[in-house]
């Protein structure tokens, strides 16, 4: 069969390239790369892997689950999966069912009522109260018309982390080894495992820390290095090297063995929406120098570490451990890089951009809905595309921001979120109280691409400027000049995080 690349693949099955590429990371595809060709291929096993995944997916089957499901050849795996989503899909449509005969039960009592004017005694039914107070709803301000917008709303200040720790490590000697391997954050752990053993650690240095994380070998193999502090004379011999942590700031929070991924989204949109912090991107927090390469081009030093070593008994914990500064204002910056054009076929400025916040209307995005047009459509439908041009300044841009965090994990997909710069709503709390959102993004350096037409990637265009992906902005920004997707004549600007 014929090799396919990412944009055919994406057209074939509708599947956005954010979702293959995602797929990608979390390790349930592989693609390819050609001699000479710029882009990703797929071959037929990797096409076979991505209809399997979308039977899963229509089967409403979690991500973390497919991906046992697929990466586990004993069946056993999949039945009991599969009997526990049924179980679920039971609990769900029991809880329907009483919700629907307490609604029946309410419109009959109110039927046999006289009066227009609801009667409130209804609701005060001992054996209505009793039932629906066993009932895990949601306890949100009712109104007569609970809209969409609402409900994210609603939903996404449930799925936020709460009490996120802000911690300081101290600077450390540690043995670091680094596998590039078939599971290689396990093999790693025994390692470190069998050297902490041979050398009575837990004995001689009874505040022995250890930490973990992704450090893979370019864009096709996977890798993991492991960290435990030692005593600072104490030599190490290969496979394990000696460095110098410098410690620093960092946000860190206890995550769940099953909800690690998901943690990692949480903690990064804490950054994002901190008022007090922003990523401590570029900071050397250790030497021998690291180079920091993962599958997206790049990623800053975000640890793992393992609680609890010194007690056999108590509970195995991981602290995920993101690095943090205070926020710094900075001037803002774009300055147009050189040759651009001739290196990637766009016109593209480098800016530098404080936190910035997007004011608009959001929804989540699944590989089944298409394009992020058909969001546009339902907007200038319902009539909000006309609030966003109401409450914002003459000749503001209109932007969609396509990102992928905690909330949307939650629901098994992206989101895109069309809207303003905060900076041109004229009237913040009128277009607030029309069910609008606000999504805020940390400071970072952007590459600007200029470009026509309705679709571009920043991901594969970036590393020809030399930039790779920052790390902690889960998405990007498209700024359109018109209210409206733009048509393959009209120029736009593709935001893309950088470091």
């Amino acid at each position: 069969m014929q090799l396919q690349t990412i944009n055919q693949v994406s057209k074939a099955y509708g599947v956005s390239a954010r979702m293959l590429r995602y797929y990608e990371q979390i390790g349930l595809i592989e693609s390819q790369r050609k001699e000479d060709y710029a882009y990703r291929v797929y071959d037929e096993t990797a096409l076979l892997r991505l209809r399997q995944i979308i039977i899963l997916r229509k089967l409403r089957v979690p991500m973390r689950q497919i991906s046992a499901i697929l990466n586990q050849p004993d069946a056993s795996e999949a039945v009991e999966i599969f009997r526990q989503n049924i179980r679920e899909l039971d609990d769900e449509i029991n809880a329907l069912s009483l919700v629907k005969d307490i609604l029946s039960h309410l419109a009959n009592q109110l039927q046999q009522r006289a009066d227009i004017k609801l009667d409130v005694d209804v609701l005060s039914d001992s054996s209505i109260l009793s039932i629906v107070d066993s009932m895990s709803l949601s306890k949100n301000h009712m109104k007569e018309r609970i809209s969409m917008d609402a409900f994210h709303k609603a939903t996404e200040v449930l799925n936020k982390l709460h009490d996120v720790r802000v911690v300081h490590l101290p600077p450390m000697t540690v043995a670091a080894i680094r596998l590039v391997c078939k599971n290689p954050e396990e093999k790693t752990a025994q390692k470190i495992s069998k050297f902490i053993k041979k050398h009575n650690l837990l004995a001689i240095k009874p505040d022995l820390r250890q930490f973990g994380f992704n450090h893979p070998l370019g864009n096709d193999l996977p890798g993991h290095e492991m960290w435990v502090s030692i005593p600072h004379d104490m030599e190490v011999a290969e496979p394990f090297e000696k460095k110098q942590f410098h410690g620093g700031l960092f946000a860190a929070y206890v995550a769940k063995p099953e909800s690690v991924f998901e943690t990692w989204l949480g903690l990064q949109d804490w950054v994002n929406e901190s008022d007090e912090y922003q990523y401590n991107v570029g900071f050397t927090r250790v030497d021998p120098h690291l180079e920091e390469v993962n599958s997206f081009g790049g990623v800053s030093l975000t640890l793992e570490e393992q609680l609890n070593l010194q007690n056999p008994d108590a509970e195995r914990q991981l602290d995920l451990l993101i690095p943090i500064k205070a926020v710094e204002i900075i001037e803002e910056t774009s300055l147009e890089i050189p040759d651009s054009v001739e290196k990637c076929g766009h016109k593209t400025s480098l800016m530098t951009k404080n936190k910035f916040a997007i004011v608009g209307f959001t929804t989540y995005m699944t590989e089944y809905d298409g394009d992020p047009g058909n969001f546009f459509d339902k907007l200038v439908a319902d009539g909000r595309f006309e609030l966003l041009r109401k409450y914002g300044k003459p000749g503001a841009p209109c932007l969609n921001f396509g990102s992928h965090d905690l909330d949307s994990q939650k629901h098994g997909t992206w989101r895109t979120t069309v809207g303003l710069f905060e900076s041109d709503v004229i009237d913040m709390q009128a277009l607030m109280e029309q069910g609008a959102c606000i999504k805020k993004i940390d400071a970072s350096k952007w590459l600007c691409f200029a470009y026509k037409g309705t679709h571009f990637d920043g991901h594969s265009n970036a590393p020809k400027l030399g930039y790779t992906f920052n790390g902690t902005i889960s998405g990007h920004v498209e700024v359109y000049n018109v209210w409206r997707e733009p048509s393959e004549d009209e120029i736009s600007y593709h935001w893309y995080p950088v470091k």
